[in-house]
């Protein structure tokens, strides 16, 4: 029974990651323009930031909703920034300074750091995590911040597999890329433009209705 909380961070991770999101499109992205390593490098940071979003989410899930609650500017932001990125992306040929990194070495080109950055500064994700897990204690399992030590590890490795797990398939098809035609890179960048506009719309009318 207690290996069933592995099982459920593994799932709650693969559902919540599963959908296009800043680490996933960093990952094809990476995957295709370098190599299928340093997809996984940006892979297993984010597999660590998704781990600290479920543990803020477990120990402070009621200060986590209220601040977000008075403070909508924060939602606003990244609804315009998701915005600005994808339009960049989109139009990457015609902005090709975007594709040339202006570190090249460092703390700023660490593909581990980019992962875990990404991850982390995503308040969608955090409050599917408040959700996901109030759900899971009041319908599944108990699980809480005052839980055994081993309950939490258990959790917290099935957050960790799921979300790699997710991203190893998202590498995978960005490897499916590699060593095209430029003309299907540019496409690729159009595609990322497109879905993360899509996504910052998206979380524009959830912010507008709720």
């Amino acid at each position: 029974m207690i290996l069933g909380y592995s099982f459920i961070g593994l799932f709650l991770a693969s559902l919540g990651g599963a959908a296009p999101g800043a680490s996933n499109l960093a990952v094809i992205k990476t995957t295709t323009t370098d190599s299928f390593q340093k997809g996984m490098h940006i892979a297993l940071g984010a597999g660590l930031g998704e781990i600290l979003l479920a543990f803020m989410a477990l120990c402070y899930s009621s200060l986590i909703t209220q601040f977000f609650q008075m403070n909508l500017w924060i939602q606003v932001s990244f609804i315009v920034l998701f915005s600005i990125i994808g339009v960049l992306f989109y139009f990457s040929e015609q902005l090709a300074f975007i594709s040339k990194p202006r570190f090249r070495n460092g703390f700023y080109t660490s593909k581990f750091v980019t992962g875990f950055i990404l991850s982390v500064l995503n308040p969608p994700v955090l409050l599917f995590w408040i959700l996901a897990i109030s759900l899971t204690q009041k319908y599944i399992l108990p699980i809480d911040d005052m839980s055994s030590l081993w309950v939490l590890v258990l959790f917290f490795t099935g957050v960790f597999l799921g979300k790699i797990g997710v991203l190893y398939v998202y590498a995978k098809l960005g490897n499916q890329w590699k060593g095209k035609e430029d003309t299907n890179k540019s496409k690729l960048n159009k595609l990322i433009g497109v879905v993360l506009v899509i996504l910052a719309t998206f979380q524009g009318v959830r912010f507008l209705i709720q």
